[in-house]
């Protein structure tokens, strides 16, 4: 369905190649790393959006540069969820010429962000209690291709979407595995899949 949410314009920060040997110092600095004037790309426009799912409905963000239709990108998050590091790359994604949507995937426990600074789940009981409790629902057998069919037609029914392009999908460490089942899920839809250090990928 259509968004009608407020916008927020942004610009795109590239990256730089790497050797193997930095792609560690790399990946841990990437999310929280800004943008320079020099590195700008295609701004994009960044909206809220509510996404209707079999399990309920999502909130999620979806991006795009401001003009014309570009291939989708779905992003599943990691474990702290959809917060403002995670909604900033979905800006670079978008702004390299692609349209992103980033949802909550705990959207079935809590909107987000569902997880504050003061988390800390290797020194607090209580926190990891949370954790276990809020990820239980996503991560039960089928949630995650029900999810994949959704945020894939959400995607397609947006105009700045081009339909006639295969979908991308992106995953980091609790949703690295998920690209799989994206693509297992809609083989004739998904056409590339990126997962950064993927964990439970024997799920």
């Amino acid at each position: 369905m259509p968004y009608k949410n407020k916008d927020r314009r942004s610009n795109h920060a590239t990256t730089p190649r790497l050797s193997r040997r930095d792609f560690t110092a790399f990946a841990a600095g990437f999310t929280s790393a800004p943008a320079t004037a020099s590195d700008r790309k295609q701004p994009v426009i960044d909206l809220d959006v509510n996404v209707k799912m079999p399990d309920g409905t999502c909130d999620a963000v979806f991006i795009h540069p401001t003009n014309g239709s570009h291939p989708g990108v779905l992003m599943w998050h990691d474990s702290p969820g959809l917060r403002p590091v995670i909604r900033d790359l979905g800006r670079r994604i978008a702004a390299e010429g692609y349209s992103v949507l980033v949802p909550n995937l705990f959207y079935r426990a809590h909107t987000a962000p569902v997880f504050d600074a003061s988390f800390d789940y290797a020194n607090n009981p209580a926190d990891r209690e949370k954790y276990a409790h809020t990820v239980a629902s996503f991560l039960a057998p089928g949630a995650a291709e029900r999810d994949a069919v959704a945020y894939i037609a959400f995607l397609d029914s947006q105009p700045q979407v081009n339909k006639k392009k295969k979908i991308g999908t992106h995953g980091y460490c609790l949703g690295g595995p998920y690209i799989i089942r994206t693509a297992a899920a809609l083989p004739d839809r998904v056409g590339a899949g990126a997962s950064f250090h993927g964990g439970f990928l024997g799920l």
